[in-house]
């Protein structure tokens, strides 16, 4: 036979300090990479990405 323990954890993590430095220069490189990619480029991404028509097929065929 086997047992299972389970560790209970009392403790909460914190973040560490420099990780937010560096998750918030990671997300400012990645959306500055995307706008002068559609700006200076004109490159909008896969054919497949983004919403192409939002509205649902049965309202969009009412006039």
């Amino acid at each position: 036979m086997s047992a299972t323990t389970f560790t209970l954890v009392t403790t909460v993590p914190r973040p560490r300090p420099g990780r937010l430095a560096a998750t918030a220069l990671r997300a400012a490189r990645a959306f500055g990479s995307a706008a002068v990619g559609v700006t200076l480029l004109g490159d909008l991404g896969p054919e497949g990405a983004g919403v192409r028509n939002p509205r649902p097929a049965h309202l969009r065929d009412r006039a």
